[in-house]
Parts: C-alpha cells; sequence; structure tokens
C-alpha cells in the first residue's frame, strides 16, 4: 500500500489535490478553532455564547448540504473549488479589517463563522465528490488514506496554530497567516483539472445529473435506501453530535476549571488529531491484512470510548495527561474509522450520484453538530463542564455499540462493496447478504 501512495503522489492531478486541500484544510481548522477560542479569549463570552459561535459554523451543513450536492453533480468540480477557497479567505480578511475598524464583537465572530460554514459546505461536497472521479475503486482506500491524515494533521495543527498565535501575537496575526493559508490553497487548484464526470455514463440519459428537486430526493432516497450508507450516516452524525459537545466542555473546562491556557487546550485537542494522523497512515498501509468491516466498527468504539474514559478519569489524574492520552487513543482508532468510512460512501452510489449522496450523507453525519455544540455549552452552564464531560462520553460510547449490528462487519474489502445491487425504482433496499462476498 505504501507504494501505491507513493504512485499516486507521483500522480500530477492527484498532488495538487493533496496540496491544495492540505492548505485549505488548514485554514479552515484554524478558523474553526480561533472564532469560539476568540469568544472567549477575547470577549469573555458565556459556555452558551461561546457554544452558538462553535454551533454558527456548522448550521450551514443544515442549511445548504442538499443544494450544494445538486451544484457538485453538476458544476464543474474545480470551479466550485476555487470560489469557496476565495471566499473563506476574503471572509476571514473581513474579519481582521473590521477588528482594526471596530473591535472585535460577538456578531462580527458569528457572521464570519457562517460564511465561511457556508462555502466549506459546497467546498467539501464538490471536493470528496471529486476523488472517486480522479481514482479507480481499489485505489481509494490508498487515496483517502492520503487525505484522511491531511485531515488529521491539520486537525492537530489547526487549534495549535490558533491557540498559540492568539496568546502570542494576537489576532490581526492570527488571521494573516489563516487568510494566506487560503491564498496558498487557491494556487494550487488554480491548474487542477477534475473530470465532470464518467463520459460513459454521461453518455446515457439513465446517467445524466438530474435537476433541482428530483436530483435531492434521488441521493435521499439512495442514502436511505442503502443500508450501510445508512448505518454510516447515522453512526457518524451521532458521533459528532457527542464530540461537538465534549470539545465545547472541554474548552470551557480546560481554561476556566483545569487553569490551563488557550495554547495548552489547543495543544491537548491537537494530539487526538496526532493520533488521527497515525491511524489513517497505517491504515493505508495495512488495507491488504485488515478486514474493512471489522475495522471500520473497532474503531468508532475505541474512539468513542476514550472520550468516557478521559471524562471519568479526569478528576483523579493531572488534566493534561489525562486528556492527552484519551485524545491520542480518540484519534487513532476514529483515523481508521475515517478511511474505511469515507472510502465506502464513495464507492456505493452511482457516479451520477456521488454528489447528491455526499450531500445527504454530510447534512446527517454533521449537521447534529451545530446541535452538539449548543448542548455542551448550555451543559457546562448548568451542570458544570466535568459534568458535562462525563455525560457526553458516555452517551457516545453507548451509541457506538449499535454498530455492532450492522451488515458493514461483513465487508471485507472497500472494492468489494461495488457489488451490492443499488435500490431500485420502487425504493427496494440493498440486500445486506451481498455485502462481502
Amino acid at each position: 500500500m505504501a507504494s501505491e501512495q507513493r504512485a499516486l503522489l507521483r500522480r500530477g492531478v492527484f498532488r495538487r489535490l493533496w496540496a491544495g486541500e492540505a492548505m485549505a484544510r488548514l485554514g479552515y481548522r484554524t478558523a474553526q478553532f480561533l472564532l469560539p477560542l476568540l469568544a472567549v479569549v477575547e470577549l469573555g463570552s458565556s459556555g452558551s455564547q461561546t457554544g452558538l459561535v462553535s454551533a454558527a459554523q456548522f448550521v450551514p451543513v443544515v442549511a445548504l448540504s442538499l443544494t450544494a450536492g445538486v451544484f457538485a453533480d453538476r458544476l464543474d468540480p474545480r470551479r466550485l473549488v476555487l470560489v469557496c477557497t476565495v471566499v473563506r479567505g476574503a471572509a476571514l480578511g473581513m474579519l481582521g479589517l473590521s477588528y482594526a475598524a471596530f473591535g472585535l464583537t460577538l456578531w462580527m465572530l458569528l457572521a464570519v463563522a457562517l460564511v465561511v460554514g457556508s462555502a466549506t459546505v459546497f467546498y467539501d461536497v464538490g471536493y470528496q465528490s471529486a476523488i472517486p472521479k480522479l481514482l479507480r475503486p481499489q485505489e481509494l482506500a490508498a487515496g483517502n488514506s492520503l487525505l484522511q491524515a491531511v485531515n488529521s494533521a491539520t486537525q492537530m495543527a489547526g487549534p495549535a496554530l490558533a491557540g498559540l498565535f492568539v496568546s502570542l501575537a494576537g489576532l490581526p496575526f492570527a488571521v494573516s497567516v489563516t487568510t494566506a493559508l487560503f491564498a496558498g490553497a487557491l494556487v494550487s487548484f488554480w491548474s487542477l483539472r477534475i473530470p465532470a464526470g464518467d463520459p460513459e455514463t454521461a453518455a446515457s440519459p439513465a446517467g445524466r445529473p438530474q435537476r433541482g428537486v428530483r436530483a435531492v430526493l434521488t441521493g435521499m432516497r439512495f442514502t436511505w435506501g442503502c443500508r450501510p450508507i445508512r448505518d454510516l450516516c447515522v453512526q457518524s452524525g451521532l458521533f459528532n453530535l457527542h464530540e461537538q459537545a465534549f470539545l465545547t466542555a472541554f474548552m470551557i473546562y480546560g481554561v476556566r476549571e483545569a487553569g490551563l491556557s488557550a495554547g495548552t487546550v489547543g495543544l491537548l485537542i491537537g494530539v487526538a488529531s496526532a493520533g488521527a494522523l497515525v491511524g489513517s497512515v497505517a491504515v493505508g498501509r495495512w488495507t491488504a491484512r485488515l478486514h474493512a468491516g471489522r475495522t471500520l466498527t473497532a474503531g468508532l468504539v475505541i474512539a468513542s470510548a476514550s472520550l468516557a474514559a478521559a471524562a471519568l478519569a479526569a478528576p483523579a489524574g493531572p488534566t493534561a495527561v489525562v486528556f492527552s492520552a484519551a485524545f491520542l487513543c480518540n484519534g487513532v482508532a476514529l483515523g481508521v474509522y475515517n478511511v474505511y468510512a469515507v472510502s465506502l460512501r464513495q464507492v456505493l452510489p452511482p457516479r451520477e450520484l456521488l454528489g447528491a449522496v455526499t450531500a445527504n450523507y454530510r447534512l446527517v453525519s454533521l449537521g447534529p453538530a451545530p446541535l452538539g455544540a449548543l448542548v455542551g455549552g448550555v451543559l457546562a452552564d448548568l451542570a458544570g463542564p466535568g459534568e458535562a464531560l462525563v455525560w457526553a462520553g458516555l452517551s457516545v460510547t453507548l451509541c457506538s455499540l449499535l454498530l455492532l449490528r450492522s451488515p458493514l462487519k461483513r465487508v471485507r474489502r472497500v472494492e468489494e462493496a461495488e457489488a451490492v445491487p443499488a435500490p431500485g425504482p420502487a425504493g427496494d433496499t440493498h440486500d445486506p447478504k451481498t455485502i462481502g462476498r
């Protein structure tokens, strides 16, 4: 698998996508942590207000995902990615200028969070729908391993950079660097050429992308009629809801109860991303030896249980040590889960439905995140941040056990999942017994 990864990186179009995604994702991850952190550090916001800023970044997922799916299936992916990169960089640049002219306000943070979140919805759907157009099914695990490694590395570096920038250099420098990252991504994406679709598929009327409401409904029917994708949707949504509640409560717990600096809190959260980097790279190297379904299931359960363990052990040990160990374990397991989850989601839908199915998937998996951020902030206000961590950790662990009943456990190889029949015209669903045969 290591040789397959090297071969992909030698391919110019994939290398440009990979490099541009690395810079764009780092810029987004830095901004994602920077905005609520500014609410805590610069404005002294309450837990509920901090949760509101975090939630504002995810609200567009609920409002715009289905629309983004239709756009992704019909527009040039390169153009969609370029426009979204420009919008995100410009929004952060405007934040720096507005701060210099008028000072920082909660409404300013909310507005920028909504703009960045909206552009990210369109960017992610277009970018993720483009990957199967560049890679063959047997290359998806290796390619997604490299791309998930980027995601994991930026999850680690983004919070750490945001915390250090705010602590040491202040808001103007933090915004300038984040904007520069989006500018670098724009340069990398500029010469990118992504096929708009499969010419053979597009030549037949059945394979042409549908329009408007019909495209949305077709993608929704496929997503919920396909048992493997439905299970991944539900589990990812439940995990993201709990994770946002946990991270919002932890941000407040670390600063106000454990006495940690903003930089330390960012570094601790970044440890999870370091673990995810290790997990995603490792699974890319060992894919041929691993059973995809069992590895995916174990990854989600371990990732969830590590959060519960951290919340329960925090009062008895040093905060930094307990949470760094738990976040590391969580990250490794989650990196493994994500490589397989993304690859299966890309290989199962028909090519003409990739954008619509990706949008539906993201709506269900990321849509609960704003609610999770709000719940975490409200629980921290009502019961205390420590209690909020315990409730979030135990609840996500119980929810992850539901995946043990999924037919996904029988998928041996990602490419074998392609043989699963699609839902029929009358809404017939996949036969889960065929998965992994």
